[in-house]
This record gives C-alpha cells, sequence and structure tokens, in this order.
C-alpha cells in the first residue's frame, strides 16, 4: 500500500477512536519479524502521557495481554506485526475488522481467537492490523533496511494521526 493511501486509511478508521489498544507482535531476534515491537517502543516514547491509548509490547504472546485489554475497554484495537502476504519486503498492508488475516509471526494464538475472545466479552471493538511485509524471519539476523523503513514511515504516521484525534486526552 502507497504511503499516502495508508495514512488516509489510518485518519479515516482511527481518527475518531475513543479508547485505542496498540499491539505490537513479534520477535526481535528474529531479523523483520520484530518490526511490530519496534513500532510500539517508538509509539510509547512519544505517546507516553496519553489516557485514552494503552501500547502493548507483546513479543511473541498477545495472548497474554488479554485480560490487561479487556479491562481497558478499547473502541479500537490495531496490531502491527510482520506477516508474509507475498509483497515485497518492507511493503505494508492493512486489513479491518473480519479481513484481518492470520499472521506468520511467531505468537502462537492466532488473531482471530484474540478478537473472539474479546468480543466474547460484549465488547464492541473495531480491529485493525498493520502488516509488514518482512525480507527475512532468521534468528540472529537484524532487521533489513526496507523494513527498518517501513517501522519509521508507520510510526511517524501513527504519531501524527493519533495526536490530531479530537479525543486527545493527556
Amino acid at each position: 500500500m502507497e504511503e499516502r493511501n495508508l495514512a488516509e486509511v489510518l485518519e479515516k478508521e482511527l481518527g475518531n477512536f475513543e479508547k485505542l489498544v496498540v499491539l505490537g507482535i513479534g520477535n526481535e531476534l528474529r531479523g523483520d519479524d520484530g518490526a511490530g515491537i519496534l513500532v510500539v517502543k517508538k509509539l510509547k516514547k512519544v505517546l507516553k502521557d496519553m489516557r485514552n491509548i494503552f501500547i502493548i509490547n507483546c513479543d511473541t504472546a498477545p495472548e497474554n495481554f488479554l485480560s490487561k485489554i479487556k479491562d481497558f475497554s478499547p473502541s479500537h484495537v490495531l496490531i502491527i506485526d510482520a506477516i508474509d502476504f507475498k509483497g515485497e519486503p518492507g511493503s505494508v498492508a492493512f486489513f479491518e475488522d473480519k479481513n484481518v488475516v492470520e499472521s506468520v509471526s511467531t505468537h502462537r494464538l492466532p488473531l482471530s481467537m484474540i478478537r473472539a475472545y474479546l468480543e466474547g466479552f460484549g465488547l464492541n471493538i473495531k480491529f485493525f492490523l498493520i502488516g509488514i511485509q518482512p525480507k527475512n524471519l532468521l534468528l540472529g539476523e537484524k532487521i533489513s533496511h526496507r523494513v527498518k523503513e517501513a517501522v519509521k514511515i508507520i510510526t511517524k504516521m501513527l504519531e501524527k494521526i493519533i495526536k490530531k484525534s479530537n479525543r486527545y486526552n493527556i
């Protein structure tokens, strides 16, 4: 997805959130699989004083945070993960609600199960996934240049959109 198109879609979908959870999923020891983790680490630094945002570094186990997410009762959940959607390395795909695809990352619980668990508590949540196409997922490898650039772009985009939101509460 082109940068401009992604920014427009994110602004449309996230610009009116009441409470937002951002989940970074992946394994930093496996090269590009750490992309989601890097985004949330950067977002935590620049959005640290916001009360209506819960940013979570899930590593490879988002299921460990389900009760905290439920207690936060978000209106929106954004998942950021390295996924293989057969794109060029560093390219980005955006999936919404029922189209959130299963990741090829190292986490154990399918994303659809996370959604089903939270919806089982009667939470009306909009789910989104930003997928970053990895180049390599080998243990011990560093993140590739193209994926690192995608991380920077996504982080800046999300920071701008979240701060611009009319529900920006410090």
